[in-house]
C-alpha cells in the first residue's frame, strides 16, 4: 500500500477511537447493550486499566523514540495527546468531584512535559 493509503487508513480509525472516546466520555458505557449491569463497574474498571496499560505501553515506546532521536515533531505530538488526555480527563474529574485526580492530572502533566519541552527547546525537526 501506498504512503497516503496508510496515513488515511490510520487516522481514520484513529478518528473512530477518539469519536467513541467522546461518546463514552459523555453518555458512559451504559449506551452499550450490556445485558449483565451488576459486572458494569468491575468491567468499566478493567477497561480503564487496560487502557492506561496501552497508552502508557505506547507512550513508553513513542516517547522513548522520540527522546533518543530528539525528534522535534514526534515530542510535539505526543506533548499535544498528553495534554488533550490529561486536559479532558481533569475536566471530567472536576465534574465529578473527584478533585484528588485533578491533582493527579496535574502532575501527571508536569512529569511528561519536562523531557518533552526539554526535545523541543533543543531538538531540530525530525
Amino acid at each position: 500500500m501506498s504512503e497516503k493509503t496508510l496515513l488515511l487508513w490510520f487516522s481514520v480509525i484513529s478518528v473512530i477511537l477518539i469519536l467513541w472516546g467522546v461518546v463514552f466520555a459523555v453518555f458512559g458505557l451504559d449506551v452499550l447493550p450490556i445485558i449483565n449491569r451488576a459486572v458494569l463497574l468491575q468491567w468499566e474498571s478493567a477497561l480503564y486499566g487496560a487502557i492506561m496499560i496501552g497508552w502508557g505501553s505506547t507512550l513508553f515506546f513513542v516517547g522513548r523514540a522520540a527522546l533518543r532521536r530528539g525528534d522535534r515533531k514526534l515530542a510535539k505530538s505526543l506533548l499535544l495527546g498528553i495534554v488533550v488526555w490529561l486536559v479532558i480527563e481533569a475536566a471530567f474529574s472536576a465534574r465529578y468531584g473527584v478533585w484528588f485526580n485533578v491533582g493527579v492530572d496535574t502532575v501527571v502533566l508536569a512529569l511528561f512535559a519536562v523531557p518533552l519541552i526539554a526535545v523541543l527547546r533543543s531538538a531540530q525537526d525530525g
